[in-house]
């Protein structure tokens, strides 16, 4: 069993901290235009966290500033208002980036669909996704993770978004939420799910990874990557050694990890982190089947009226730049 040691009240106040995050710059070389880079303050982010913690940019020779927010979707409307170059976020706020904005998929981070969770109050009565119906679930509109909940999750169970009243809510807050009784569970990402049950006050009763791969990408503004292709390359050296962390000092970076989920306010166990990086496959490479999983998922948003045309993912994923960096 994972232990953890947060409370209601440090949570609740680490939550109204991390609604704070977007926007807030954490960490910059002293030099003229750095390469600008956020993510979430999630498991999606962990890379990120551990990149920034050794100062994996600066050794290879990028200047960077780098800037935190509570989701993907975060990260891509900061892209798209041109205040981030590069930046970590899951395929549905990617997919509208590029159909919308100038944004590309320059390489991945994790795929991550054990990290996604539906978790139900403890006391519920809630045993599977089929008795939600007519519940009310905390979930970040506009996510991946919310996408893939309504299109994929409940449709297994024989359910529509129209039959759980989805309540919009900041992954940060999800545990929160459920402990004050708003929801009556919710779609959420680690470490919220583990701590929610670590806590005693949620249970998890099904992951996404039965459901979808949750690919979580890196991407960039294409004008970046045309003016900055050198700098750009140096920037995927540098997140390629960050990924070699994860696979050869795992334990280093759980610890890092533990560290900024600490500053954040959360007391979360060794043990939890490391049960949660258990759940990212790290992993910087395009896998077999990616274009193919992407138009399925650009043809979900086509019907919804959500992106105007589908992207042309054959070109977007062909020669990758990650063969263009040297490789240790």
């Amino acid at each position: 069993m994972i232990k953890s040691q947060i409370t209601r009240r440090t949570l609740i106040k680490a939550a109204a901290a991390i609604g704070l995050a977007p926007g807030l710059i954490t960490s910059a070389r002293a030099q003229s235009e750095p390469i600008r880079f956020g993510f979430q303050n999630t498991s999606w982010g962990s890379i990120g966290m551990v990149a920034e913690a050794e100062d994996i940019f600066n050794k290879n020779g990028v200047n960077i500033a780098i800037y935190r927010f509570d989701s993907g979707k975060a990260v891509r409307d900061a892209m798209i208002a041109n205040r981030i170059d590069i930046g970590v976020l899951g395929t549905t706020p990617m997919i509208v980036g590029v159909a919308k904005g100038d944004m590309a998929p320059v390489a991945m981070a994790m795929y991550a669909g054990r990290t996604n969770a539906v978790v139900v109050g403890k006391d519920s009565g809630i045993k599977t996704v089929a008795d939600l119906k007519g519940k009310k679930v905390g979930s970040q509109i506009g996510s991946a993770t919310d996408n893939v909940f309504n299109n994929k999750v409940l449709p297994s169970f024989g359910l529509t978004k129209g039959d759980v009243t989805i309540v919009n809510t900041k992954f940060s807050n999800h545990v929160a939420a459920l402990a004050g009784g708003s929801v009556d569970a919710f779609a959420g990402v680690e470490p919220f799910p583990s701590v929610a049950v670590t806590e005693g006050l949620g249970l998890s009763i099904i992951d996404y990874s039965s459901f979808d791969i949750v690919p979580v990408w890196l991407a960039i503004n294409k004008s970046v990557l045309d003016k900055r292709r050198a700098e750009v390359l140096g920037f995927l050296r540098a997140w390629v050694a960050t990924i070699n962390i994860f696979k050869n000092t795992p334990d280093r970076a759980a610890t890092i990890v533990q560290e900024n989920f600490t500053k954040m306010g959360f007391t979360v166990s060794k043990v939890a982190i490391v049960n949660m990086l258990g759940k990212l496959e790290v992993n910087p490479e395009y896998v077999p089947g990616l274009e193919a999983y992407l138009i399925a998922e650009s043809n979900i948003l086509l019907a919804k009226k959500q992106i105007p045309k589908m992207p042309d993912w054959k070109a977007m994923l062909s020669k990758p730049l990650l063969q263009q960096i040297p490789r240790s």
